[in-house]
């Protein structure tokens, strides 16, 4: 199978890489900003689209590019995120030029939910209200898509993520939380103790993504991507003060209001594409632990 993942050489799309190489023809195009050396990495901008799909001629395409993680937006976020919409509108724009008719997956996130009142687990067809500029960026792109898909014959798949972590990942509350007890045993979060979060293992994604691939689909399609399930960002924090054997001071911060994010249900993508072993919140863990300790400069 042709597949093209823009966005390859990030957190998520490098996994994926590597993971679907072995039994397909994949070709990774990057930000050269990002990048790292290699063979298989393509650099690209806004003006080669339509020539890259005549060249692949793909049947998958995953668009991975930009920030995975809601932040709090400094104006270089802010800009990264509007470069980004720019960029999938052009990409778009030489789909339909080219008349792609296969299979189109782009990356959205949690953060288009925005904070909810519900304490039960939310399926894909919860009212969305983003409250940041990084949410309102992803759901700005659903909708360029869902436009896009009813006028052009390819199927468009929007996968809503939550917090991925693991090793590789140097943004984000746990890299943060773990970087920090290695170098000062202190830890200042902003927030609540009793904030919780909903992780899930990079490996996971990638196996939950890599499953999706060979399905059948209607036109335009949302997945919530989870393992289900919150925790409390202390409970995480005991998790690596067993590990280290150590003890963690921790002073939580409240100089904004931290958005209550929901759970979310992941029923409709386990349907899809059968049950997943996920991996341990301690194993996930352990493994982003030790690459951050054999990373830390």
């Amino acid at each position: 199978m042709k597949i093209i993942i823009f966005g390859g050489n990030g957190f998520i799309g490098n996994k994926l890489f590597e993971s679907l190489k072995k039994n397909n023809k994949v070709v990774i195009y990057g930000n050269k900003k990002y990048s790292k050396e290699g063979k298989n990495l393509v650099f690209y901008n806004k003006y080669n689209f339509i020539n890259i799909i005549k060249k692949i001629k793909p049947e998958v395409i995953f668009f991975l590019s930009g920030n995975s993680y809601p932040s709090n937006t400094s104006n270089d976020d802010i800009y990264d995120l509007k470069s980004t919409n720019l960029v999938l509108q052009e990409l778009l724009s030489a789909l339909k030029k080219t008349k792609f008719n296969k299979l189109f997956f782009y990356t959205s996130s949690i953060a288009v939910y925005g904070s909810v009142k519900s304490k039960k687990s939310i399926s894909e067809n919860y009212k969305l209200n983003p409250e940041s500029h990084y949410g309102n960026s992803k759901l700005i792109a659903e909708k360029q898509i869902e436009y896009m898909s009813k006028y052009v014959l390819f199927n468009s798949i929007i996968l809503r993520l939550s917090s991925i972590y693991g090793p590789g990942l140097k943004r984000q509350i746990i890299y943060q939380v773990i970087k920090s007890i290695l170098t000062s045993n202190k830890i200042i979060l902003n927030g609540k103790i009793n904030d919780k979060r909903q992780f899930l293992y990079v490996n996971d994604c990638v196996k939950i993504l890599k499953s999706l691939i060979n399905k059948k689909y209607k036109k335009f399609q949302i997945y919530n991507i989870s393992n289900g399930k919150k925790i409390e960002i202390k409970k995480i924090i005991k998790y690596l003060e067993i590990q280290l054997n150590k003890k963690i001071t921790t002073k939580f911060l409240n100089k904004f209001k931290s958005p209550n994010l929901p759970e979310l249900s992941n029923k409709k993508v386990l349907k899809k594409i059968g049950n997943v072993r996920f991996t341990s919140l301690n194993d996930g863990l352990v493994e982003t632990l030790n690459f951050i300790k054999n990373n830390l400069k």
